[in-house]
């Protein structure tokens, strides 16, 4: 009965939080874009810019999908030629394998739903999860399990990446729960429970479509179901027995859940083959390959050094969601494991054994240039060593959690092994912190080498404390505090997106226009985004497949495919040329430098327009755009209708029809 009490304490937690549409991204970015206003939506906090994946993306194309018609389609053909809602990005779709995108499933129940479900169900999914993964890891220690998956819930990695990732961690969490309740099952049907559980897990990995997470978390399962068996058969004389009792039930079990996954896969590969083609072949991230080497430790330990309490220029980390990593205490378990095993000839936890492996391989490549021939045989070729860092704290976790709820504390005489251990580990954090201050300019040496001291009081604590959740709970503090300022509270903020003055305005031209109007949006590929959350047709915007057909019509010899062909956010740009031009401003931006009132623009089918900028930039737009009529203006976004084509150039096509 005790062990029922979280979950049902989580899922009243959960609806309360979804009926109230809480949230914590920041939607409320659109204000500043739009019209300058207050967020009233923000609770607390402020929204963050930099968080555009989420308020720039993938939440206006989630809008787009109860915009389009049909609703929740698997194309939305309101989107340039018609774009794929099955991949690269997790979106709504009506659809049998939305089973396996949980945290989606709010969005059929309305927008600021949909937000709300997305938030809460990444959060306290995560929560949920790696607490059983820390139940087994500690063998039933269900406090230390709660307050580690809090701990993990306030890493930076997912706070600062507004728990992008969570889904990705849950799913093989769940999986390596279900796989354990599977081996340890004595009925039957638990034994087919937990096959269930194990095929939805495993589906939800499989349709998480975010390779570089996909893959070393595959590679962690399978870290982990290997320590859970040394372990269990090592420490358990009856686990073998217990593993042939049922065994052919087990077996079937396991392979109608593999069969489950793969049907799955099969159907998804056969519904989406023209867009898995499509993005196969694309310059970013298609043909990209990874050979590792972008996240040396010293910048691994930037969570360890408090940086996002300090940092403001992120240099070779580009933003503090790239820099986003989770305070690392393993090396300090991984020591006296060895220190004993080695002085004192104790063996050393086999449960903890695949997971090291696993953890040093991953520091490794994150570090290290490796082989592409080793990268292509581990599929790590498709993981950037700065993804890697997922798995890394994850795996980083597992160790310290085994460590405070299996491994003895050092006390007596043995205590003198964990000081040194502690003053081992400070000087090794400010020696990365040295390193670190080369990279990060806002760095003090002297506020680093307190830090450094800190994480050595932490060590002595975790190595030789006796109540072994303090310090777990410790270390969630500091997680926190490093955290808790970045990610607002918000209620709701679709109304705004749908119902604010620019997209009104928009969509009654769209009304007038038959509902066949095409937007293209000169000086900012926001506006094109907010053009797809309200369901009206636009050039601009992001483009996570390439609309080779589209850019086609004025590129028709591909010379500049190399550049378009990629997930891009497209941004066009006024300019009195003949000639357009297709600039990579970076590997996802694409800017399209073209004439507003030349052939090439009609030949993208475009019959208006939104130019963003202040008043001189207005006026210098407008002057290079004679015959635009003016629709009206909404802060610094301004609203035009193209000028009709002549009687010869009405004939053309439509490029935006099949």
């Amino acid at each position: 009965m005790r062990r029922a009490v979280l979950p049902l304490a989580l899922l009243v937690l959960f609806a309360a939080l979804v009926a109230l549409r809480l949230h914590g991204f920041s939607i409320s970015a659109w204000h500043a874009v739009i019209d300058g206003s207050a967020p009233a939506e923000v609770l607390l906090g402020e929204p963050r810019p930099i968080r555009s994946d989420d308020w720039k993306v993938q939440l206006p194309l989630a809008f787009a999908q109860a915009a389009s018609e049909p609703r929740f389609s698997r194309s939305n053909e309101r989107i340039g030629f018609g774009q794929s809602a099955l991949l690269p990005i997790e979106l709504p779709v009506a659809d049998a394998l939305v089973v396996f995108h949980p945290t989606l499933w709010g969005f059929f129940l309305g927008d600021d739903v949909g937000m709300s479900w997305l938030w809460w169900s990444r959060v306290l999914g995560l929560f949920a999860a790696w607490t059983g993964v820390f139940h087994v890891v500690t063998r039933g220690r269900l406090a230390l399990s709660a307050i580690s998956s809090a701990a993990l819930c306030a890493a930076p990695f997912f706070q600062f990446w507004s728990f992008n990732a969570a889904p990705h961690a849950a799913a093989v969490g769940l999986a390596f729960v279900a796989t354990v309740a599977l081996a340890r099952a004595e009925r039957l049907a638990a034994i087919a429970a937990s096959a269930v559980v194990l095929a939805w897990s495993g589906g939800c990995i499989a349709f998480a479509l975010y390779p570089p997470y996909q893959v070393v978390n595959v590679w962690l399962y399978v870290a982990l179901v290997a320590g859970y068996w040394l372990d269990a058969h090592g420490r358990d004389e009856g686990f073998a027995a217990g593993l042939r009792r049922h065994w052919l039930a087990r077996a079937v079990a396991l392979a109608a859940a593999g069969a489950v996954v793969l049907g799955s896969v099969a159907v998804f590969v056969r519904a989406a083959a023209p867009a898995l083609e499509s993005l196969r072949h694309t310059a970013y991230p298609g043909v990209r390959i990874a050979t590792g080497g972008d996240r040396p430790l010293w910048q691994l330990l930037n969570e360890n050094l408090a940086a996002p309490l300090w940092a403001s220029d992120w240099g070779p980390f580009l933003n503090v969601c790239e820099a986003a990593s989770f305070w690392m205490l393993a090396p300090i378990a991984i020591a006296l494991w060895m220190w004993r095993y080695a002085a004192d000839g104790q063996r050393f936890d086999r449960f903890a054994l695949p997971i090291m492996a696993f953890w040093v391989v991953l520091i490794i490549y994150a570090g290290f240039d490796v082989p592409e021939s080793v990268g292509r045989a581990t599929l790590l070729s498709m993981v950037p060593g700065k993804r890697a860092v997922l798995a890394i704290g994850l795996a980083d976790a597992v160790l310290l959690v085994r460590f405070l709820g299996c491994a003895a504390p050092a006390v007596g005489p043995e205590r003198r092994r964990a000081y040194v251990l502690a003053v081992a580990w400070a000087l090794a954090v400010a020696a990365c912190a040295w390193r670190l201050k080369v990279d990060l300019p806002d760095a003090r040496m002297a506020v680093l080498l307190g830090l450094a001291a800190v994480n050595g009081l932490l060590a002595a604590w975790v190595l030789a404390g006796r109540r072994r959740e303090l310090p777990a709970l410790a270390l969630a503090a500091a997680s926190l505090a490093t955290t808790i300022w970045f990610n607002p509270l918000a209620r709701g903020g679709a109304d705004y997106v749908r119902g604010n003055e620019l997209s009104r305005r928009i969509l009654a031209i769209d009304r007038e226009a038959g509902g066949e109007s095409v937007w293209v949006a000169f000086g900012s590929d926001e506006i094109g985004d907010l053009l797809h959350a309200i369901g009206v047709r636009t050039l601009a915007g992001t483009r996570t497949l390439p609309p080779l057909e589209l850019w086609e019509r004025i590129d028709p010899e591909g010379k500049a495919r190399h550049v378009y062909n990629r997930y891009a956010h497209v941004t066009f740009v006024a300019e009195p040329s003949n000639h357009p031009t297709f600039q990579l401003r970076s590997q996802d931006t694409v800017v399209l430098r073209i004439n507003p009132v030349g052939r090439e623009l009609r030949d993208l089918g475009a019959t208006h327009a939104v130019f963003r900028g202040d008043a001189r930039a207005r006026g210098v737009f407008e002057r290079m755009s004679p015959g635009y009529e003016y629709l009206g203006s909404v802060g610094d976004n301004h609203l035009y209708r193209l000028p009709p084509l002549p009687a010869a150039a009405s004939a053309l096509p439509d490029p935006l029809t099949r």
